[in-house]
């Protein structure tokens, strides 16, 4: 605990630094920017070879601003633009090698990852091998013939995240002047590698799509072991010190003290919803130093160096088209070319779409407000009163009509917000030594449609709760809670035993009007709509098969989902448009 305090201390004192590196003041109104024409040609890409510090040669295709007359290399300097790219560098992200960029005055540079396309090494799943090797880009890239000496991350998903990792080992005073960190989440293992604690088959599937260099064994190389060991239930099936090491909220203390600003992106039905706000807080957090994972709330400092996008979109929608191009432009000419945007000076650095209101909305604090409302599980119903004690029953099997229990509250008198993670506590009893719990939270409109709005798993052997980490609502209801998901914190399902099990939901930002309703739909097995696929390990399975639960509610074991809702007059629209509103 004491060097973590240490490290948010260097990094809040050095951010101190970091912060006269913001662009002059602008009288800019916002929304008001607009991106400059396209100026330049597009040279053919050159291909190279860069060779890093353990003599491995990482492959990149380098493109220039030419003059349109006469497809020569444009005069002058230009800022650079990096993308490091599992893919292969033929495939860059964005499209067309940059082009867009490229004509308004860059130099897009699209790297292939080590162990990937023509690069040489051998696969890892990102860490500071991966961050050693975007450092050592960065300087390479200021250096280019015509580089000016600033260089800018470009990218989404994989492309995205692998920004984080080269801005935290780059040391301060770099080249680096700005990430765009797109389609990204926050924590790898609470986010996309396991869920409640159940690991998924998310490094398994990337690893089948990337295309391996020359030098990598896909049997033997680091991110194989990852994959076994997901698989079988070893070392990484836990939140262990290798998972720790890759959480991109521990690394913002480092990125905050390198002083390089990040505007990222993610969309409410992306494979994780909401995947950039854990960074957005650790980012606002650390420049502030305060703890790292805590709500940022209404009123305390923020700073427009660490923005965030959150669109109701999928994984990467919309990313290459015209409004989110032309703001990754924006960000970019503001921190590389110096220009008054006017973009860095806001107060509400974070931009959420609201559903169904079909509208933006700009505000500071994670979640918003601190309201909450809990409504007590009973007999098909949502109160907010407790109901008379009674029991469902659940087994452990496939999500069917017949197996499930489906909770719906009265009508909404009033519209409400959600605005925020939500939690469940479920009080149940098990037949077996496992078990695993899923829930699905809906919106029912006035027409019975049913929207999905959230969802969340636990298995049960990883129930226990750090009230330290989780965060609560304002009248102390539960509406986050966090699990240390590490070996050491199992604690054993006892047959027979009513026990206490607090599922965390995904955040959302959504309008609810008055005569919809709320409905709790609980599952063992995942339904088919769930956000990510969970895949329990041997010894999870060993413990969850034919277990058959009972689900308690009533004045004693009072099963509750804890709601973070909010008045409609809280939020204004905003006058920026940050995206397509599908």
């Amino acid at each position: 605990m004491g060097k973590r305090r240490t490290l948010l201390s260097l990094g809040a004192g050095l951010s101190l630094i970091a912060a006269t590196l913001t662009p002059a003041a602008s009288a800019a109104t916002p929304g008001s920017w607009q991106p400059d024409p396209a100026a330049y040609g597009v040279s053919a890409p050159v291909t190279t070879a860069v060779r890093m510090d353990d003599g491995v040669l990482i492959s990149a295709e380098v493109v220039y601003p030419t003059d349109p007359a006469t497809g020569a290399r444009a005069a002058g300097r230009f800022p650079v633009l990096l993308t490091q790219n599992p893919y292969g560098a033929g495939r860059s992200d964005p499209a067309s090698a940059g082009d867009y960029f490229v004509q308004r005055g860059y130099i897009y540079v699209a790297s292939a990852i080590r162990g990937t396309g023509a690069s040489g090494g051998q696969v890892s799943w990102f860490g500071q091998r991966q961050g050693r090797d975007g450092a050592a880009l960065v300087g390479w890239a200021a250096h280019l013939a015509g580089s000016d000496g600033t260089v800018g991350l470009d990218g989404c998903s994989y492309l995205g995240v692998d920004q984080w990792f080269t801005a935290a080992a780059v040391g301060p005073r770099s080249a680096l002047k700005a990430i765009t960190p797109f389609c990204t989440d926050s924590d790898f293992y609470r986010d996309l590698t396991a869920d409640g604690g159940i690991p998924t088959g998310f490094v398994a599937g990337i690893a089948h799509g990337e295309p391996r260099g020359p030098q990598d064994d896909p049997a033997t190389d680091p991110q194989s072991v990852t994959i076994a060991q997901q698989a079988n239930g070893g070392p990484r099936s836990y939140d262990n010190e290798y998972w720790q090491g890759l959480d991109v909220q521990r690394m913002m203390p480092a990125i905050v003290a390198n002083g390089v600003p990040a505007l990222t992106e993610a969309g409410w039905r992306d494979l994780f919803p909401g995947g950039n706000l854990g960074a957005y807080v650790a980012a606002q957090n650390a420049y502030f130093h305060r703890p790292l994972t805590a709500p940022v709330t209404a009123g305390e400092p923020v700073t427009g160096r660490y923005q965030a996008i959150v669109g109701p979109w999928t994984h990467g929608e919309n990313v290459d088209g015209a409004t989110l191009q032309n703001l990754r432009l924006e960000w970019f000419d503001t921190w590389l070319k110096g220009q008054r945007t006017g973009m860095a000076d806001t107060a509400t650095p974070l931009h959420l779409f609201e559903n169904t209101a079909g509208r933006w909305v700009d505000t500071a604090a994670w979640p918003p407000a601190r309201s909450a409302a809990t409504y007590y599980l009973g007999d098909g119903t949502l109160s907010p009163a407790k109901p008379a004690a009674g029991t469902g029953t659940l087994s452990w099997a496939p999500a069917t009509s017949a197996n499930s229990l489906t909770y719906t509250s009265a009508p909404l008198t009033s519209p409400a917000v959600l605005d925020g993670p939500s939690g469940v506590t479920v009080y149940a009893a098990s037949t077996a030594p496992e078990v695993q719990l899923t829930a699905t939270l809906n919106v029912i409109a006035a027409d019975g449609t049913v929207v999905k709005q959230a969802d969340g798993v636990l298995l049960g052997s990883q129930r226990r709760l750090d009230p330290a980490l989780s965060w609560y609502g304002g009248n102390g209801a539960l509406l986050q809670p966090a699990h240390p998901f590490t070996r050491a914190a199992r604690q054993p399902v006892v047959p027979g035993q009513v026990t206490r099990y607090d599922l965390s939901l995904l955040a959302n930002f959504t309008r609810i009007d008055a005569g919809e309703r709320i409905q709790l739909v609980l599952n063992s097995q995942a339904p088919a709509n769930f956000h990510l696929p969970v895949v329990p390990t041997p010894q999870e399975l060993a413990g969850l098969t034919g277990g058959a639960y009972t689900v308690a509610h009533g004045p004693v074991f009072a099963s509750a989902l804890n709601l973070p809702l909010a008045g409609p007059g809280l939020f204004r629209t905003s006058p920026v448009d940050w995206g397509p509103p599908a």
